[in-house]
């Protein structure tokens, strides 16, 4: 936004938080990627670098009340959330690109084993190319373990259990890393990959399960080009919860807003 206003003086500029599907986008828009995107455009109003925020969609709940998330829009293995790793179709991807969630652990004092157990899915199987999306887990940005794309059944959870225990004598902290790594780039090869239902042996951290986005965005970081990463919060009363949250943005006291 601040490019845009160098590049074109004088001219208003309006920010447009989608509440809806973007073309293409692997990933519909959660409750809570749209509250922090209006959020921040507000911010900008506020601040003279935005004239002011569109809201693209938004329920207009009075009217459509019936607006809810189809359960067919749940992706997480249990509950409501997942991590999701994603590479969109006809985007070009360069070998070392990857986007990750990194997390701090508490280590149990005492603990005779160090396990972390998770469930992941992807997109992908056997009959497509292998070589190229590869899933990883980072203990201390070091890998401990991968699987390519290509290995399992396309849409079907697996159960994944690495012992950490010998990694972690002596340690008093560590940080694991769950990640989408490019071994080759691609040009046009869409990938969606689902972490969920973390269980942790001896070893602790807040929100396993993945249900609240807020722990664990602040987590998530891309390396090189567009290999993308969220917490994916599924809400069935998405329009009721969405317009709820938007209007307190808005009847908080903010500069004016379109």
């Amino acid at each position: 936004m601040r490019q845009l206003a160098e590049r074109l003086p004088g001219t208003e500029v309006y920010l447009m938080p989608y509440a809806h599907p973007l073309s293409h986008a692997a990933q519909k828009p959660t409750v809570s990627y749209v509250e922090a995107v209006t959020r921040k455009g507000i911010e900008h109003v506020r601040s003279g670098e935005l004239a002011g925020v569109l809201q693209y969609k938004l329920p207009f709940v009075s009217r459509d009340q019936a607006w809810t998330r189809p359960a067919s829009d749940n992706l997480a293995r249990s509950g409501d959330g997942r991590l999701s790793f994603v590479v969109q179709k006809g985007t070009a991807t360069k070998a070392g690109d990857a986007c990750g969630a990194t997390r701090k652990l508490t280590l149990s004092a005492g603990a005779a084993k160090r396990v972390v157990s998770f469930w992941h899915r992807d997109t992908r199987g056997p009959s497509h190319p292998a070589g190229y999306h590869v899933k990883q887990l980072l203990l201390n940005g070091q890998v401990v373990w991968q699987r390519d794309v290509t290995a399992d059944a396309a849409d079907t959870w697996a159960r994944t259990t690495v012992d950490l225990t010998a990694k972690l004598g002596g340690a008093t902290s560590a940080t694991l890393q769950w990640r989408l790594y490019e071994r080759k780039g691609v040009s046009d090869y869409f990938i969606d990959v689902s972490v969920d239902d973390i269980t942790l042996t001896g070893l602790a951290m807040g929100d396993p399960g993945v249900e609240n986005a807020a722990v664990w965005t602040p987590t998530l970081a891309r390396q090189g080009g567009p290999v993308y990463c969220s917490a994916q919060v599924y809400h069935e009363n998405y329009g009721a919860d969405l317009g709820a949250r938007i209007a307190k943005l808005y009847a908080a006291g903010q500069a004016p807003v379109s």
